[in-house]
């Protein structure tokens, strides 16, 4: 496997070069530059980066590679594992990332694991990146949550968190007191909700999420500051009531 090291200090690329060179199995070369990252792609077709993470540029760099050869995968050498540093260079994809205490047999190994299709880091890692991978999935299914309601839930539900009972809702809608019973219920189930009231918070919260601006700070707003919402009023600084338009033509 050819493999391109990229790093700007002079002593470590010479020396991780020709540690992998010893081997006789890789072709490696090192870069520190664009410039030198091109002229590496054009003599090799890597399938292995290994990038210094202290490299100021090296995230772009690795982009430089991967535009020429999509498929290359990733190590990051770091004299520092921190965890966010880790997580960021995850976003970018990688196929191993190696700590300070790593040895010459250990960057070998790892290269082999990569090579095979394996990752190479820590069990704490990898348990740190599953970790973030749960929870990003959990953030997006609760942000879904309300799209997964048809659209008499969603209008129930909006009358559950403004205190409604059942007798109230079916009144309200016009409609049978057991149609408005089996609604809730599949609300309940849909949101694995345990009752009426964690249902009508996890509405409320997610209502007052979709007036939140981009900078994820609610927007505060005053009695007499409270505009019209599509009929509505935002009261006392909270939305007492949202039309089911809102939402409708949000899940369109």
């Amino acid at each position: 496997m050819d493999i391109i090291f990229i790093s700007h200090v002079r002593v470590l690329r010479d020396a991780l070069v020709a540690a992998l060179q010893d081997t006789n199995v890789n072709r490696a070369c090192s870069a520190f530059s664009r410039e030198t990252v091109e002229a590496a792609l054009v003599a090799f077709a890597p399938g292995l980066v290994i990038v210094d993470a202290a490299h100021p540029k090296g995230a772009a760099l690795v982009a430089t590679v991967r535009a020429g050869v999509p498929k290359a995968s990733v190590v990051v050498l770091t004299t520092a594992e921190r965890d966010e540093e880790f997580l960021a260079w995850a976003d970018i994809g990688i196929s191993g990332y190696l700590g300070p205490d790593t040895s010459a047999g250990d960057l070998l190994s790892a290269v082999r694991r990569v090579e095979a299709g394996e990752v190479a880091c820590s069990p704490r890692l990898t348990a740190l990146l599953l970790n973030r991978f749960a929870a990003r999935s959990s953030e997006r299914a609760d942000r879904a949550g309300i799209f997964t309601l048809t659209a008499r839930e969603r209008e129930i539900a909006e009358l559950l968190a403004d205190g409604l009972s059942n007798k109230l809702i079916a009144r309200r809608l016009q409609v049978a007191l057991p149609t408005v019973k089996n609604h809730v219920h599949s609300i309940l189930e849909k949101w694995d909700c345990q009752s009426r009231g964690e249902a009508a918070a996890r509405y409320r919260k997610q209502v007052l999420d979709d007036v939140k601006p981009s900078g994820g700070k609610p927007v505060e707003l005053r009695a007499s500051q409270a505009p019209a919402v599509n009929g509505a009023t935002l009261r006392n600084g909270a939305m007492q009531h949202r039309t089911l338009a809102a939402f409708s033509h949000r899940a369109a």
